[in-house]
């Protein structure tokens, strides 16, 4: 192929396959960052706008408030607490906005409409203009209307949020954020890849194809190694799935093609089996390495946790003890039998526990079920969950649905056995079909709630995505994160998704 400008020929012109390698690398790279640069600016402005114009309104709610009669006994509007002058519009407004910047409320991915990181920017934002009031004349009054303010704020930034994400996704035709992907690799390794369900099932990537590396060529790829360049711009490709183990050499082609095309390589098959083992990138002077750790809680962790079980579960059986009484007393009314349910499940370390539920089930259901393991809604014969269970009595499918015959694992909290957040307690006899891997989870106490509640609850089925889910929570895991998905829980619990 001639160099371009030695035939006269415009390469504006020409079809992405026509053009050489480097000329397609340089459009790419360019389009790649003018793209990206544009996308953020973009990204800013729209949340910045949206931000101000809610705390001006919020501004001048609070303004309005303060000066009507029937609202002058709040305290977070009454002169006690907000005298005039105190409350400067334009200080507090760029606190907030400062506060949110600094816990990347403007960066990209989910953080910019992350409830957690939007609290904890705007109480950074609020300290800032009212640390020396709330310091030198701190009284109950004001430490409850400071914390009144800081929800209200809150809320009405998160809720500005999520109308405006929304509103993105009805403007765009098509999913936020998907990639088109192509799968890299032998023919065996990039069919398996391809098919499985971590991307077939992937709502955020969209696999063009494959690019095969060995031969002959399958007819249905899109090419081999040597069209990697032309294949990415002639299909638009943002993303690379490498399915092999391939040559040091050829995977520094890989990825420097991908860095300088502005795509996203990011390997699908591991190297070698992890067997329940983490990987984590350390770096020791300029050397980095790879630290394999199987998931687990520190000592201090591990109180941490244990204190916040015990305080979230002691408020929560104070606050829920009527509607404990409410529910008791239905079951006892509708149907025969006790109204509490103990089941054996497997906890931390593999210590057998009795497990409590408000009971939604007839006498003798665990005698049918063996009847009933056809119509799982898993193929995984690890875990059992089928629709339409004719076991459930009218009252139990309520309670189901709406998880209320969770409720008394709060006792399981308080006795050890569970946690508030935590892995789901499987049976024993789901144990004994458990791999090795599967164990990881039992490094942890079973929570009440966890990552698969708040992902939809049934509508992840496969037990090995599961597993990964519970792993990444036990790997990650904080205080924070606890909390946020106890929040979490509140809206997947009323929404009844997944549940069965």
């Amino acid at each position: 192929m001639e160099p371009i400008g030695s035939s006269g020929v415009d390469s504006e012109r020409l079809r992405p396959w026509d053009r050489p390698t480097p000329v397609i690398i340089q459009r790419r790279a360019r389009a790649r960052e003018r793209a990206l640069a544009m996308a953020s600016v973009v990204r800013v402005v729209v949340l910045l706008a949206t931000d101000l114009l809610l705390l001006f309104v919020g501004h001048a709610s609070v303004n309005l408030a303060r000066g009507g009669d029937e609202l002058a006994r709040l305290s977070f509007t009454s002169p006690g607490f907000v005298p005039r002058g105190t409350f400067p519009r334009i200080e507090v407004i760029t606190a907030i906005i400062l506060g949110l910047a600094i816990f990347g409320n403007y960066r990209s991915g989910p953080r910019w409409r992350n409830v957690t990181t939007l609290l904890a920017g705007s109480s950074l934002g609020l300290s800032l203009v009212f640390w020396s009031r709330l310091w030198n004349g701190a009284s109950v009054e004001t430490i409850i209307a400071f914390l009144l303010l800081l929800g209200i704020v809150a809320a009405v930034l998160s809720a500005g949020r999520h109308v405006l994400y929304h509103a993105v996704q009805k403007i765009s035709p098509s999913p936020i954020g998907v990639s088109r992907a192509i799968v890299l690799g032998s023919r065996a390794s990039a069919d398996q890849i391809a098919k499985s369900e971590a991307v077939s099932m992937n709502q955020r990537i969209a696999v063009v194809g494959k690019v095969i590396t060995d031969s002959p060529l399958p007819k249905d790829c899109l090419g081999g190694l040597s069209d990697l360049v032309w294949i990415l711009e002639r299909h638009s490709i943002d993303s690379i799935l490498i399915a092999d183990q391939l040559h040091e050499d050829v995977l520094l082609d890989v990825l420097e093609v991908a860095e300088k095309t502005g795509c996203t390589a990011v390997i699908a098959n591991p190297v070698f089996p992890f067997a329940g083992f983490v990987p984590t990138v350390i770096k020791r002077g300029h050397i980095p390495f790879v630290r394999l750790t199987r998931p687990s809680l520190r000592i201090p962790q591990l109180i941490s946790k244990r204190a916040f079980d015990i305080v979230s579960a002691s408020a929560l059986l104070v606050l829920l003890a009527p509607l404990f009484i409410v529910i008791a007393i239905a079951i006892r009314v509708t149907s025969r039998g006790p109204v509490f349910y103990k089941h054996v499940r497997v906890g931390y370390a593999g210590k057998r526990f009795q497990m409590y539920k408000f009971r939604s089930m007839v006498r003798d259901a665990e005698k049918l079920r063996a009847d009933l393991a056809e119509r799982s809604i898993y193929t995984d014969q690890r875990v059992f969950k089928i629709p339409d269970d004719p076991r459930i009595t009218s009252l139990g499918r309520f309670l189901r649905r709406s998880s209320l015959d969770e409720l008394p694992q709060l006792l399981n909290v308080l006795e050890g056995d569970m946690s508030m957040v935590g892995p789901r307690p499987p049976l024993a006899s789901e144990v004994e079909l458990y791999e090795e891997h599967n164990y990881t989870r039992f490094d942890m106490k079973p929570g009440i709630t966890g990552p698969w509640q708040v992902a939809g609850r049934n509508v992840v089925t496969n037990f090995d995505e599961l597993i990964a889910m519970e792993t990444e929570y036990l790997t990650d895991w904080s205080l924070l994160k606890d909390f946020s998905i106890l929040l979490k829980t509140v809206p997947a619990v009323l929404s009844m998704k997944g549940a069965v």
